[in-house]
């Protein structure tokens, strides 16, 4: 993956959208962000991230991540990173949410990805990054953004967890076959214990029964047809006499019904003629009665509302003529309501007299205390500036005594250089002493181990050489001893009659006899493996002296270069005596220096005591000026007052319209407020109970004019139901007349009887209807039976053979049914067995091959072997800086577990855990394990340039271990690898090439400023 731009808003301390550019950086091959400690470097970082993966370091989802994650000044976040993956494809993720009306409420995060085609961003289904960078999360840490704090996450992994990143990063499940291969073997078993349990059930199916079933099918069908046929002629001739014999008793039946008929048609004809009669009646007297009770019902309520309202009336009158007497009584008060209210203004005036005159006197009690207060104050002032006059002469004079400060700078700068001269000398001395004690340490190693430096090369050559031949032949005598007990196997296994696995053969007259080959076989590998070691011997032992001979040549150059220096720093440290020409001094005794030094310190603090003395008496004057100048102006203030309060006093006595001021001067406040809150309140009373009388009465004139209206309507109402009444009688007096009734009682009777007319008129209907239907059916049965008989005997005998013929057809339908069931049963399990045989052979095939690939990928050994080729690679390709960054001292290298280990030459090349590394050593290591893991997955995605970031780390190194480093990384860019630098460390800006500075600022937040 390389970078193309990263664009940052509202994330943490940026406040305001910044851009970085990296097709500048990345150009450059070595590139560098710096800033100070909290500027928001790491920030960056944490944005990529969050774009690809939605996921970050320091925050979790609980952790209320939208909130905390946007900067407190801005109202939106917002990430837009673009790069190109391995394929060289383009792309963008973008990163971004909102803050709502509450202030601690966001949006969702809404995360997007787009693609560059056609010359246009098309939106992609999925913002996951894994799917363009083929790294997970975690990986992705380890490999391309490694977090501040976790670039020695990859060294200390476990060795599973090491090797589930290793199967991930570089596709390493495809090798994992030995769970498939158990999966598909179990599988396949399970199938072959089903085939022989479904095949048991099958036994007694074969080719001979199923043909025998089918002759006896074959005779049962031509039986049944010829019993058919025989059933259906006694079956025509049963139901032909059965018809006659049921038309005749339907006849018997029929005529019987209408006999009984015609003994009840009187009667209904009867009921017919008296519900004519109710009908008629019914029809002509029931709307008048009906009418005539309602009039009469509405006319008693009418009369009875003209009493309520009469009553109504007449009390609502006599009301009125109460409330009228209560207005005349009040009116009088009413009329004088405003010489009332003069008489209350009037008495607010003479409490604002009142009141400004106790204002007054409060005044002029102020303004007694305050004027000596001033003068006091005035005097305090005259004294505080003839202090701050005496303090500033006595500055003075000692600002004429004080040292020139120049002369004691350069002096104390030539006693540091010097000192700084003689440390290093004594730290060159002490490097010389160790060097050359080291020369002979390593000078001892090639004799202890029997070896010269000129020649130890060739001899551990020539012993390896022999070594190697030793175990070639010890190989192929071994594969023969395989071969032979793996024949010997297959010999023992053989059995008579069944073929033989290797070449077929049904026969074996002489089967190979193998004794003692495993014994033989086990003594060739212990020798085997006797000469694996004594090879990995010699090759750690050429390995370590190669590097006591490397480290021998180190030395001795170091201990040249020593030498020079010593005599370099000696020429220096002569000069830097030359140099002192200060008199009465000593350039070995720096005593009399020390003393005029702090002579000088006690001048300089007594010159910031006066000065803070001076000060502090300026700041006491000044704050008693200002003081006075406060408290005059308050005197004039309570001065213009009095004069305001006595000038509005004048005027409020002059306004005064039915008092004299002269009448309540003898009089209190709270008399003159008791008198005047008395005549306010009995001024409301006469307003409020005079409208609210009149209110009063005219509503109730009012109701008394709606009541009386609504009595004189109930009058003419009652007058036309009278009318009404009288027209009703008149008209049922004529239909009395015209039906020939005595009186209306009469009809009453007749129409109140509980007929129910429409199920009376139904019956009648059907009465007649069924008299009918019973007259025409009688005559079309004696139509049909005309010249047609039948006898019983017939009938029963008939019948009887008919039975007997019907058992005998259902007995030949169940026989043939079930011979024919059995028959389809038969071929159905016939054709199963035939298909499970077929897929028991198959499957028994398959678990033959299934077996031979358990045998080779049993366990996750083939994945764990795959595994730790990739990871020997790796050491490898990082050992090649990793010896150049510790001067070939120490190397990376794996155990069993696949863990790292580091072999240390300057302890005889003993392996001991990765953690025992210092912390510079640890930063070396990780970033040379980083580098040769960025190489593989760039060789394995096929990509021209690749890139990763490292967070901090510098601070663990001494200057020679940076050089060394910064020598490795500035190689990378003729390897076609970019690494970017995130540093507060101000002195790398100036070995980076290219590099871009976030500076924080209080009001705008962080900001990124480019820098080529």
């Amino acid at each position: 993956m390389l970078p193309l731009s990263l664009s940052i808003e509202g994330l943490y301390s940026y406040q305001e959208k910044q851009t970085i550019d990296f097709t500048q950086l990345t150009d450059a091959g070595l590139f560098g962000i710096f800033g100070a400690v909290g500027s928001g470097k790491s920030s960056i970082l944490e944005a990529i991230s969050f774009a690809l993966y939605g996921d970050t370091e320091r925050l979790n989802k609980t952790d209320k991540r939208a909130y905390n994650m946007m900067n407190l000044k801005s109202n939106q976040t917002q990430i837009v990173f673009e790069f190109l993956n391995y394929e060289n494809r383009k792309f963008r993720f973008v990163a971004q949410w909102k803050r709502r009306k509450n202030f601690e409420d966001t949006t969702p995060i809404e995360r997007t990805a787009y693609e560059w085609k056609e010359e246009a961003w098309i939106p992609m289904e999925s913002a996951d990054g894994a799917l363009i960078t083929n790294l997970s999360y975690p990986n992705f840490r380890r490999t391309i953004i490694i977090p501040q704090g976790q670039f020695k996450e990859f060294l200390e992994l476990k060795g599973k967890e090491r090797s589930e990143m290793m199967k991930e990063i570089f596709f390493l499940n495809k090798f994992d076959l030995g769970p498939k291969v158990s999966h598909l073997q179990a599988a396949n078993n399970r199938k072959l214990e089903n085939l022989r349990g479904a095949l048991s059930g099958f036994e007694s199916i074969s080719a001979e029964a199923l043909e025998q079933k089918k002759r006896e099918v074959k005779e049962a069908k031509e039986t049944l047809v010829q019993t058919r046929e025989t059933y259906q002629e006694l079956l025509d001739k049963v139901q032909q006499i059965q018809e006659f014999k049921d038309k005749q008793i339907e006849l018997q039946q029929k005529q019987a019904q209408f006999a009984e008929l015609q003994q009840s048609k009187d009667k209904i004809q009867q009921q017919e003629k008296e519900l004519n009669k109710y009908e008629q009646t019914a029809n002509a007297f029931r709307e008048p009665l009906n009418n005539l009770q309602a009039l009469n019902t509405e006319r008693e309520t009418l009369i009875h509302k003209i009493e309520n309202l009469r009553a109504t009336k007449d009390r609502q009158s006599h009301e009125i003529d109460v409330i009228d007497r209560e207005i005349h009584a009040i009116q009088s008060d009413y009329l004088n309501l405003n010489n009332f209210r003069t008489q209350v203004e009037d008495y607010k005036l003479i409490l604002q007299i009142k009141e400004n005159e106790r204002k007054i006197e409060e005044s002029e009690v102020r303004l007694a205390k305050g004027t000596p207060f001033v003068e006091r104050t005035k005097q305090a002032e005259l004294e505080l500036a003839a202090k701050s006059q005496q303090l500033e002469e006595e500055l003075e004079k000692l600002k004429a005594q004080k040292i020139d400060s120049s002369q004691l700078i350069a002096m104390e700068k030539w006693y540091q250089q010097r000192e700084n001269f003689q440390q290093q000398i004594q730290q060159v001395k002490q490097q010389a002493e160790q060097c050359k004690h080291d020369i002979e340490t390593e000078l001892k190693a090639f004799s202890q181990e029997g070896y010269h430096l000129d020649n130890y090369e060739d001899m551990i050559s020539k012993e390896l050489q022999l070594l190697e031949n030793q175990l070639l032949q010890q190989r192929e005598q071994e594969t023969q001893l395989q071969v032979q007990a793996k024949l010997s196997t297959f010999a023992n296994e053989l059995q008579s009659g069944q073929a033989c696995p290797l070449c077929g053969a049904l026969d074996h007259p002489q089967p190979m006899v193998a004794e003692h080959i495993q014994e033989e076989l086990q003594k060739s590998k212990d020798l085997r493996k006797n000469l694996e070691v004594s090879r990995t011997d010699f090759q750690t032992l050429r390995q370590r002296l190669s590097l006591n001979a490397h480290s021998l040549g180190t030395r001795k150059v170091q201990e040249e270069r020593l030498t020079l220096d010593l005599q370099r720093l000696d020429s220096l440290m002569e000069n830097h005596i030359h140099q002192f020409n200060w008199e009465g001094y000593s350039t070995e005794d720096p005593n009399a220096f020390e003393a005029q030094k702090q002579k000088l310190k006690q001048n300089e603090q007594q010159i910031l005591d006066l000065e803070a003395q001076i000060k502090q008496t300026q700041s006491e004057l000044s704050k008693t000026r200002e003081n006075i100048q406060k408290y005059e102006k308050e005197l004039e203030v309570i001065r213009n007052e009095i004069s305001v309060f006595q000038g509005v006093n004048k005027q409020n006595q002059d306004n005064l319209q039915k008092f004299q001021f002269s009448e309540f001067v003898a009089q209190g406040l709270d008399e003159v407020k008791k008198a005047k809150l008395t005549l306010e309140t009995s001024v409301v009373h006469i307003e409020t109970t005079y409208l609210s009388l009149n209110q009063k009465v005219n509503t109730f004139r009012t109701k008394l004019a709606e009541v009386v209206g609504q009595y004189q309507s109930a009058i003419d109402q009652l007058s036309g139901f009278n009318l009404q009444l009288k027209t009703r009688k008149e008209q049922l007096t004529k239909l009395l007349q015209e039906f020939r009734f005595n009186d209306i009682i009469e009809v009453q009777q007749i129409i109140q009887r509980p007929l129910d007319v429409e199920n009376i008129r139904q019956r009648i209907q059907q009465f007649y209807v069924r008299l009918e239907v019973l007259e025409t059916q009688i005559a079309a049965l004696k139509d049909f039976l005309v010249q047609k008989t039948y006898s019983e005997e017939e009938l029963e005998t008939t019948h009887a053979l008919f039975n007997l013929k019907k058992e005998e057809l259902e007995l030949q339908l169940s026989l043939t049914g079930g011979l024919e069931k059995e028959l389809n049963h038969l071929s159905v399990e016939f054709g199963k067995k035939e298909k499970l045989l077929e897929e028991f052979d198959a499957l028994s095939n398959r678990g033959s091959n299934l077996k031979t690939m358990e045998n080779l990928f049993k366990g996750n050994g083939f994945v764990n072997y795959v595994s730790g080729i990739h990871l020997r690679q790796m050491c490898e390709m990082a050992n090649h800086r990793f010896h150049r960054l510790t001067r070939n001292q120490l190397s990376l290298t794996i155990n069993e577990s696949n863990e790292f280990e580091v072999i240390d030459y300057l302890n005889n090349g003993y392996r001991r855990s990765v953690k025992t590394l210092s912390g510079g050593q640890g930063f070396q290591a990780s970033l040379c394990l980083a580098l040769a893991l960025a190489e593989n997955i760039q060789s394995l995605n096929k990509a021209d340039r690749n890139f990763f970031f490292i967070d901090e780390g510098f601070g663990t190194q001494d200057a020679d271990s940076i050089n060394t480093v910064f020598d490795t990384l500035q190689y990378l860019q003729q390897e076609n690898r970019v690494v970017g630098i995130i540093s507060h460390v101000e002195e790398l800006k100036e070995r980076i090439p290219s590099s871009v500075t976030v500076v924080k600022d209080l009001e705008d937040g962080s900001r990124i400023n480019t820098m080529n």
